[in-house]
């Protein structure tokens, strides 16, 4: 035969980059001993009332050189902010508060941390974005928005954690915008949300838009128009009265602030989009289906690629 005397289509291996996506909580088990890790957190929830937006979900981006540890490694997966999820400065589920997102982790050595939720401008709830990966923003009429708490990798000094704080609103109240939420790669201001943060080790087709990820929400504003979300990355855009919009899943974007000046019922404002856990292996064996020639098998055995498992 043609083929060497195998039935079937030859497939030749190939050694490339290996991105492992996981969006739900799971386990992973490595093939090389070291690899790049991303993990981004849920996004925080915007408030309603002409309220601020949410922050962006903490991002941990690792160096190529992060070692896989030999076991394997729990996943947890952080949800996006909503009416169930709590505001430090408030009780869980107010009509008009952002919850804070949830954090998303690899194993314990790199935790995430989940968005502030907004701050609204009625009275039984914080006017005040909450602290969180990246921070929630204020109401209109200038209140502060969160400070950003995404720490750096153990031992790391910092270098891993990228979040910022959200920002305050703007007056009057007949024109003013509502603070904004931060992203993973600058702070909010207001009306507009922060921005989100590059991650080139993964490419777009493992779930993020633009190899971006943790964009702070747009803040609320009067009249209609005038807010918008910061750059890709998830975070909810729409401006004035309507939309209010979620941000993204599986990119830590944050919700967008609600732009009515009424008390507002659950689901007006932007909910926090859901956080992901991306691995890349570099220089791992792909192409292993089908059939193989025996001296294909002879180079990768001689060449050190060849894995039985």
């Amino acid at each position: 035969m043609s083929n060497g005397g195998f039935i079937g289509p030859i497939v030749a291996p190939s050694l490339g980059d290996l991105v492992t996506a996981f969006t739900a909580s799971g386990t992973f088990t490595r093939n090389k001993s070291t690899g790049t890790v991303g993990v981004v957190a849920g996004g925080g929830q915007g408030a309603g009332n002409i309220g601020g937006s949410g922050g962006g979900g903490g991002l941990i981006l690792t160096p190529s050189s992060f070692p896989l540890p030999a076991s394997p490694v729990t996943i947890t997966i952080g949800g996006g902010g909503g009416p169930g999820t709590p505001h430090p400065a408030t009780t869980p589920g107010d009509n008009d508060q952002g919850g804070n997102g949830i954090d998303s982790s690899f194993g314990t050595a790199l935790v995430s941390i989940g968005g502030g939720g907004g701050g609204d401008h009625s009275s039984n709830g914080s006017n005040v974005g909450a602290p969180g990966g990246s921070g929630g923003g204020g109401r209109r009429n200038g209140p502060p928005g969160g400070s950003a708490t995404q720490p750096g990798a153990p031992g790391d000094s910092g270098t891993y954690g990228y979040g910022s704080a959200g920002s305050g609103g703007t007056s009057p109240d007949t024109t003013g915008r509502a603070g904004a939420g931060g992203g993973a790669g600058g702070a909010g201001s207001a009306g507009n949300g922060g921005a989100s943060k590059a991650m080139p080790a993964f490419p777009t087709a493992y779930g993020l838009t633009g190899n971006y990820a943790g964009g702070g929400g747009a803040g609320g504003s009067v009249p209609q128009g005038g807010a918008v979300c910061g750059t890709s990355g998830g975070g909810g855009a729409g401006g004035g009265n309507t939309p209010y919009a979620d941000g993204q899943a599986n990119t830590g974007g944050a919700g967008k602030g609600g732009g009515t000046a009424t008390p507002v019922a659950p689901g007006s404002s932007g909910l926090g989009g859901s956080g992901v856990v991306l691995v890349t292996e570099a220089d791992v064996l792909q192409n292993t289906s089908g059939v193989w020639t025996l001296a294909d098998v002879y180079e990768n055995v001689k060449n050190g690629t060849w894995s039985s498992s």
